[in-house]
């Protein structure tokens, strides 16, 4: 048996349990792994409240980060071997979520923990590391590039994975002293990089920090921020949102310079029966070890939140609700 922490219906906080579960059995295909460490993501709590993303959910168990150890795996598997210490971004393709003690997951989901990153560091990785490393895939192609909702965290691995691929000119918003000192202090960007969103005329103001309108555009945010990014497109520029698409008064700015819109959605290639498709998150988690061993990207900062209890997933939700926190919150199972 195990320890998780279950959602008995959509809605609040208040809907979590701490339950005993039968340890999750081994598919073909799958690695059993022991939970050392959880991350949270907004979707997390999207999810909880029965938002979109809660149609692809069958099990009671949210949560979709984690580092931990090889428990057991199925005979089919040969890359993968019990002590393992390995990290994962487990989509719905695998027992459950990561609110528990052990999870089995498709090998092709798994990849070798960095060895640098402690286990809390690791959990912080998967989801928001790869949401941007898609991001920037599509939208980062030219000489500069504007990141709305830099302070968070797909925007700390936004600006990490930018500067490890020479993107020198670089905007980013940020609304409160918090998030400005934050993406001084630990994502060494310069006061001159930053626009305060809040400000009326911030558009204006990223257009003059820049000197033009942007290659590249990264919005992390959505509504009135995801209309203002359509304005900020350079001519054949490139707009990457996780959000949502533009209204269409919005695209007509796009038209006007031949922009081209790219939806993000890093969950995609789990929503096909294809295991090739699927390997694609086993080959960027392999990237980013490499980039976090070699040195090319720093330890992403954590911050613990508590054990694995009701307690601690409910606090964590209310943080990221409320967008209280910069560094990723973690869970220690």
């Amino acid at each position: 048996m195990m320890k998780a922490v279950t959602l008995s219906a959509h809605g609040g906080p208040e809907n979590f349990h701490l339950t005993e579960l039968p340890l999750p059995l081994l598919r073909k295909g799958d690695v059993r792994i022991r939970v050392r460490s959880v991350s949270f993501n907004p979707v997390d709590y999207q999810i909880r409240k029965g938002g979109a993303e809660s149609r692809n959910v069958t099990s009671p168990v949210l949560g979709r980060d984690l580092s931990g150890i090889v428990d057991a795996v199925h005979d089919s598997v040969g890359d993968f071997r019990p002590g393992d210490e390995v990290y994962s971004y487990v989509c719905d393709l695998a027992s459950s979520g990561t609110y528990a003690e052990y999870v089995s997951v498709p090998e092709e989901l798994v990849a070798k923990k960095p060895v640098t990153l402690s286990h809390d560091q690791a959990a912080a990785v998967p989801v928001a590391a790869i949401t941007a490393w898609l991001a920037l895939d599509k939208a980062a192609r030219g000489r500069s590039l504007f990141i709305a909702g830099a302070a968070g965290g797909v925007g700390t691995f936004a600006i990490m994975l930018a500067h490890h691929r020479g993107i020198g000119a670089l905007t980013v918003t940020a609304g409160n002293p918090r998030s400005r000192a934050y993406l001084i202090e630990n994502l060494t960007l310069a006061e001159s990089q930053i626009v305060n969103y809040r400000d009326e005329n911030f558009i204006a103001q990223a257009l003059r920090r820049n000197g033009s309108l942007f290659d590249g555009v990264l919005d992390f945010v959505g509504g009135s921020m995801l209309a203002a990014c359509c304005r900020l497109v350079a001519i054949d520029g490139n707009l990457a949102s996780i959000t949502e698409a533009p209204a269409p008064a919005d695209v007509e700015h796009l038209f006007q310079r031949n922009g081209s819109f790219h939806a993000i959605g890093a969950n995609a290639y789990s929503l096909t029966d294809d295991r090739n498709q699927w390997r694609r998150y086993q080959r960027m988690l392999g990237e980013l070890a490499t980039l976090f061993d070699s040195g090319a990207l720093a330890a992403p900062p954590v911050t613990i939140v508590g054990p694995l209890s009701v307690e601690t997933v409910c606090r964590a939700h209310d943080l990221l609700e409320c967008s209280a926190v910069q560094e990723k919150l973690v869970m220690r199972c």
